[in-house]
């Protein structure tokens, strides 16, 4: 019989767009893997629960919106009820509860709770920023370019995560039994943010997609229609996979490949993905002259075919916290990198080697670098190897999942 791990994951797994569920869902096959069966706590508009195959999705009624983590003052009041409420029904034995960023804040009541009672409960949490430096980087990322209302309502998130978040995030921080985090960047954050004598332990990881393609099924995905254009006219493919989110740089790589087109130089851009900026950021195309050569389109069910065709994968984010899913993705599919210079993604790639990093928010730089590629074909065949090296030694499935698996039983009570 496998063990039961409690994951808060917060926002739905199987609805949630984006980095912080697929990195959900990549911990709950690792945990399969592990001999564990995940039990996901999200909030959500209904009560249900739902078999997946990454584990349990138990959806949470919240009456708050939005579901986002600034909202989990408000939505810790229905998640940890709930949580509490399943263990005393199902499970008799030790609790480890897994739980994720700050999501991971009604572990601390579930933990005080169910000890009261006698219960052994251990609160692991994974995190891959903090919650202020988040939001300095949305605050740094709006400028003029974007609506005085979407500005005045970055800054005020901002100052909400100051007085509030900020205080959330060390309460758990001090409730947890241990903390884990990705990458030295974070350790760091964390230390900065909340005291150098806090114990972090270093936790592997890999993207979701890590897991569905062990067997190589996706090697030979069909083009996606946005990029057939470029295949059928052999323009060089240039492909970013980040959310339309002011810490992501997607603004300044709109700018950048302005530049590229103004010097001269045949390309075709496809930006996947939605968010809050999409509309922001398609009108700038507009306003650049670019829509014969760059795409927007929207929130895609697949990224990966995408990455699969792509002669060049840049992520041009400003502030990052941790790595990025999509640049291990990229690192996977073996493709050319360019890569800001930023928080953790130094630590996965290396310039020059299986990568080239760029300053973050310099349009020229950018510009230059992806100029470069274009140009040079020994570096794109040079640097695509090494990405693929690169995943293979550091973000395969089993390097991750041993490491849960040593993770979990070091913290289980009930060892098999």
């Amino acid at each position: 019989m496998q063990k039961e791990i409690i994951f808060i994951s917060g926002k739905d797994p199987l609805l949630e767009r984006g980095g912080h569920s697929s990195y959900i869902r990549a911990h709950a096959r690792a945990a399969i893997k592990s001999g564990f069966e995940p039990h996901i706590f999200c909030v959500s508009n209904r009560t249900e629960v739902l078999n997946a195959d990454f584990g349990v999705v138990h959806r949470v009624f919240s009456r708050f919106r939005p579901f986002r983590p600034l909202m989990i003052p408000f939505h810790s009041h229905f998640l940890h009820p709930a949580v509490t409420k399943y263990i005393r029904e199902n499970n008799t034995g030790a609790i480890l509860i897994h739980g994720f960023h700050v999501w991971a804040y009604p572990g601390v009541a579930i933990k005080r709770r169910l000890r009261r009672e006698g219960r052994e409960v251990r609160l692991l949490v994974n995190l891959y920023t903090t919650f202020v430096h988040e939001l300095e980087g949305k605050v740094r990322g709006i400028n003029r370019s974007h609506k005085l209302l979407r500005r005045i309502q970055q800054y005020m998130e901002y100052l909400w995560a100051l007085a509030v978040m900020n205080r959330y995030e060390r309460s758990l921080i001090e409730a947890s039994d241990r903390i884990f985090v990705n990458y030295s960047s974070v350790r760091r954050l964390v230390h900065q943010a909340h005291g150098e004598n806090i114990n972090i332990d270093y936790l592997p990881y890999t993207s979701e997609k890590a897991f569905l393609n062990e067997s190589g099924a996706d090697d030979d995905l069909a083009v996606p229609a946005e990029l057939e254009r470029a295949k059928e006219n052999g323009l060089p493919l240039i492909v970013s996979v980040s959310r339309h989110d002011p810490r992501k740089g997607l603004d300044v790589l709109i700018v950048a490949l302005a530049q590229l087109r103004d010097a001269g130089i045949p390309f075709y851009a496809c930006l996947t993905s939605g968010g809050q900026l999409f509309d922001s950021h398609a009108r700038l195309v507009s306003e650049l002259k670019l829509d014969s050569q760059v795409i927007l389109t929207g929130w895609v069910g697949d990224t990966f075919s995408y990455l699969r065709h792509a002669d060049i994968f840049v992520l041009p984010s400003l502030e990052e916290g941790s790595g990025s899913v999509s640049l291990i993705e990229a690192l996977q599919a073996g493709i050319p990198i360019i890569a800001s210079n930023i928080d953790g993604i130094p630590e996965d790639v290396t310039d020059g080697v299986d990568a080239l990093l760029v300053e973050p928010g310099e349009p020229d730089a950018l510009k230059d670098a992806i100029k470069r590629l274009i140009e040079d074909e020994s570096l794109r065949k040079t640097l695509s190897v090494n990405a693929r090296r690169k995943y293979e030694m550091k973000f395969s499935p089993d390097i991750f999942t041993q490491a849960l698996r040593d993770a979990y039983e070091h913290n289980y009570f009930e060892k098999a």
